[in-house]
């Protein structure tokens, strides 16, 4: 398969985002929000929108199955195709609750993933108009008013204590949520930055250490996995390590490198439940 261009889907997630997502930025009616699992799951006309303008034009560019938060939203069973053969990923406003109330942490996110396995990722914010792009085994970069910039994380750490990151229970199964969320507001350094994608290049670009979820979507997290990746940041499934696929769930986390990777399971997760197996809800 070949790359597709940086730019090639850098310019669709710019003109997106100025044209559907920008214009509604703090500038949102109540009849243009509504709420999809919960009373915090929140979309709105951006989100629905973006996702439709997006999709036939990744198509053009690559004519696969596009799976969209929105449209899996209404058609969850378009969720099954996220781990076989080729298909685009699109998060159309990732941090949605942040755009709901005027905070500007959110982008724009798209993946491109062959049988599961992240290809090439794009993260675009459109406040600070900044793009984030990997290509797998390629590296990722920072790409800001024309130039790029390698990322690449510096794996030195002085000390577990001055961590700085954050992360969620969400989607993990009673005793473990209670437990796990415990410990994550026990963490120094812990944040809230209400977005994965944004948190995710903070992380490649050496601004976060951590980023634990407990669950994952094909849409939050075939970008994010592969931007930390290639800048050198260690992720994996937290009950056995594996690689992040598109066709799974459960916890991940995401860490500047294998230590504080290890550090942190041993801190958030292990394990009074001896012998049990992690649960999880679906991701949907």
């Amino acid at each position: 398969m070949r790359n597709i261009s940086r730019d090639a889907v850098g310019n669709l997630l710019d003109e997106v985002a100025t044209a559907i997502i920008m214009p509604r930025f703090q500038n949102l009616r109540d009849d243009e929000i509504s709420t999809k699992s919960s009373a915090t799951d929140f979309v709105t006309i951006a989100d629905q929108q973006a996702e439709e303008w997006l999709t036939p034009r990744l198509r053009a560019l690559v004519d696969c199955p596009v799976i969209g938060e929105e449209a899996v939203a209404v058609n969850p069973a378009l969720r099954d195709q996220a781990g076989s053969g080729l298909v685009w990923t699109v998060d159309p406003v990732d941090g949605t609750a942040n755009f709901v109330k005027g905070v500007e942490r959110f982008c724009v996110m798209v993946a491109l993933v062959q049988d599961g396995v992240p290809l090439q990722s794009w993260v675009w914010n459109p406040v600070q108009r900044v793009l984030y792009h990997a290509v797998i085994n390629g590296g990722a970069e920072m790409v800001s008013a024309g130039v790029a910039t390698p990322l690449v994380r510096d794996e030195r750490r002085d000390s577990f204590e001055t961590l700085v990151g954050g992360g969620n229970s969400l989607g993990l199964e009673e005793p473990r949520k209670s437990m796990v969320r415990t410990r994550l507001r026990t963490l120094p350094g812990r944040r809230f930055i209400g977005s994965a994608g944004i948190q995710g290049c903070m992380l490649a670009a050496g601004n976060d250490d951590y980023m634990f979820h407990g669950f994952c979507t094909p849409w939050d997290h075939a970008p994010v996995d592969l931007i930390c990746r290639e800048a050198g940041c260690f992720a994996a499934m937290v009950a056995d390590q594996a690689a992040y696929r598109t066709d799974i769930g459960g916890p991940f986390m995401i860490a500047a490198n294998k230590a504080i990777w290890h550090h942190l399971v041993g801190t958030i997760w292990n394990d009074p439940f001896e012998g049990e197996v992690p649960e999880t809800q679906s991701a949907l």
